[in-house]
């Protein structure tokens, strides 16, 4: 089972970070919308990020077992 050591967003929810453990392993997980990507490494949330175009300085720490927000259509 993997844990959420912590978490943080954008303001309006749309991008969302986690910290993850499992066991000895500790990795990053980006949430965006339905898509998840997971294994990465800081460098790989620094890249994914700014290619995005999401200012990475405007990102709030949040709840880590807070739900991601929900999309709307």
């Amino acid at each position: 089972m993997d844990d959420v050591e912590g978490a943080m967003q954008t303001p309006d929810g749309a991008w969302r970070v986690e910290v993850v453990r499992r066991q000895r392993a500790r990795w990053y997980r980006i949430v965006h919308g339905d898509d998840v990507l997971d294994w990465l490494s800081i460098a790989a949330v620094e890249r994914i990020l700014d290619e995005a175009g999401v200012d990475r300085r405007q990102l709030v720490e949040i709840n880590p077992s807070a739900p991601p927000p929900r999309r709307t259509a």
